[in-house]
C-alpha cells in the first residue's frame, strides 16, 4: 500500500487518537482510512441528497407563497365587493354636515384599528396600532 503524509494540528492528532480507541480500530490511520473511503463512497451521495432537501425546501417554500397569494388576493376581491355594496348603499352627508360627519368616522376608523390590533399579534400589531395614532 502506498504511503500518503498528510499534516495535522496536534489536538487533530489528539482527537483522531482518541476516536479511533473508543471506535475499536487498530490505529489512528486505519480510522482515517475509514473515513476517507466512506466519505470518497458517500460524497456524491451526499452532495445529491443536499441538493434534494434544498429541492423539496423551495418547493414547500413556493407552494407556501402561492396559497399566501391567492389568500391576498381573495382578501382583496372580498374588500373590493365590500366597498362596492358599501358605496352603492350608503348616501353622502349633506354638505352642512360633512365635518361632523367626517369627525365621527374619524372615531370610529380609530377604534376600528384598536379593534383589529387587540386580534392581532407580533408587529403588525403594533404597526397597526401606530397607523391609528396618524393624523390626516
Amino acid at each position: 500500500m502506498p504511503r500518503f503524509a498528510i499534516r495535522v494540528p496536534q489536538d487533530v492528532v489528539t482527537r483522531l487518537q482518541a476516536e479511533s480507541a473508543k471506535r475499536g480500530y487498530d490505529s489512528p490511520s486505519a480510522f482515517v482510512r475509514h473515513a476517507i473511503e466512506a466519505e470518497l463512497r458517500q460524497g456524491d451521495s451526499a452532495l445529491s441528497q443536499v441538493e434534494e432537501r434544498m429541492a423539496v425546501t423551495v418547493s414547500k417554500l413556493a407552494k407556501e407563497i402561492r396559497a399566501a397569494r391567492t389568500a391576498q388576493l381573495a382578501t382583496f376581491a372580498l374588500v373590493d365587493a365590500f366597498a362596492r355594496a358599501f358605496l352603492t348603499c350608503v348616501p353622502e352627508p349633506a354638505n352642512e354636515l360633512v365635518d361632523q360627519a367626517r369627525a365621527r368616522a374619524k372615531r370610529r376608523y380609530e377604534k376600528l384599528l384598536l379593534a383589529v390590533a387587540r386580534g392581532m399579534a407580533g408587529e403588525a400589531r403594533g404597526a397597526l396600532k401606530e397607523l391609528s395614532r396618524v393624523e390626516d
